[in-house]
């Protein structure tokens, strides 16, 4: 647990992941005026009998060589009882795009032919993967004071209707004190380049399964608002998406802190 409470203060404002994002209108922010942190996001469906395959070459490969590239932290998630069982998200900084141009971090530490057995045998182990790139808004989110504990995350995936993206980010910025006062905390993500709609992510991170018995934070912060919150934001939000992703130690790591053990099963 105490590599879990180190990894979590960063993983508070960087996940994700999963990944809520992207106005249609494209992706520089007309209402904050912020760039944020940029992260990778790989969703991967992992086949059944090849799960413990890959997440072996996981832990004692890959990891190890994504530190020796000099990535500060990678953060992986699974689904917490709802949804795809063999499904694994990983969450990476993203310096700097120009990385990209030489490869990535796993060209920077790997040699050529030892990454594309590595790149083979990830290939035998999955039935598809989906890469995101987005950016976190810190002047969107409201932080969380103790994230040490919190192994759940919540995952709010809001669709955007096109051209109402400013409209959304106007939405959570200028209701961020309301959200504050309300005890509420969150972070607020964009998917910038990646597969699917545009859309944004709101996640919310738990200590136990019973927390998400909760409203949501709109009618936890606007119980008493209801109707003027349908209202302003009536022809903005297009859909709705809920999932619930439990955090890994085992797979994550910072370069801060010193490799786990892997727990034998």
């Amino acid at each position: 647990m105490e590599f879990y409470m180190e990894m979590k203060l960063s993983i508070v404002r960087t996940i994700i992941g999963a990944v809520l994002i992207l106005l249609a209108d494209g992706p520089q922010s007309e209402v904050s005026g912020q760039t944020g942190q940029w992260m990778r996001v790989d969703i991967v469906q992992l086949l059944p009998d090849r799960l413990d395959d890959y997440l072996e070459l996981q832990f004692d490969i890959v990891n190890p060589a994504l530190r020796r590239a000099g990535v500060e932290y990678r953060s992986a998630w699974r689904t917490a009882e709802f949804g795809n069982t063999y499904e694994r998200l990983f969450v990476t900084p993203i310096d700097n795009f120009s990385d990209y141009d030489s490869g990535g971090p796993l060209a920077r530490a790997m040699a050529p032919d030892d990454l594309s057995s590595i790149r083979d045998r990830v290939r035998r182990c999955t039935a598809s993967r989906q890469s995101y790139a987005i950016r976190y808004h810190p002047s969107l989110s409201v932080d969380v004071n103790d994230p040490s504990g919190l192994f759940l995350a919540r995952v709010v995936m809001v669709q955007i209707v096109p051209g109402q993206g400013s409209a959304w980010e106007a939405f959570l910025k200028n209701h961020r004190e309301t959200f504050r006062d309300t005890g509420l905390a969150f972070d607020v993500y964009e998917r910038v380049f990646g597969p699917g709609p545009a859309s944004w992510q709101i996640v919310e991170n738990y200590s136990s399964y019973a927390s998400l018995e909760q409203p949501t934070i709109l009618e936890r912060a606007f119980r008493n608002h209801a109707d003027g919150v349908s209202a302003e934001l009536s022809g903005v939000v297009m859909s709705v998406e809920r999932t619930v992703l439990r955090y890994d130690p085992e797979l994550s790591f910072s370069i801060a802190a010193p490799l786990t053990t892997r727990r034998e099963d």
